[in-house]
């Protein structure tokens, strides 16, 4: 096992609906621990198994449900 954390920035979050979706999306994949969305700052913190998933697939899968990814 192999823990990593990852910081993306979503700018078109604004509210808590934005931060449920991003959370429910992200918690649902193999290998995702932990996931803290801050509205303020629009970061998406994501601790995750680099073993189990690949970064990319962690912003594809905010990417997919909508959101712009920087």
């Amino acid at each position: 096992m192999s823990e990593q954390n990852i910081a993306f920035n979503v700018e078109d979050m604004s509210c808590q609906h934005c931060i449920d979706r991003i959370k429910n999306a992200l918690t649902k994949l193999n290998g995702v621990y932990s996931v803290i969305v801050d509205l303020d700052s629009k970061r998406v913190v994501i601790e995750y198994d680099d073993e189990r998933i690949h970064a990319d697939i962690l912003r594809g899968t905010i990417e997919d449900i909508g959101y712009t990814v920087r």
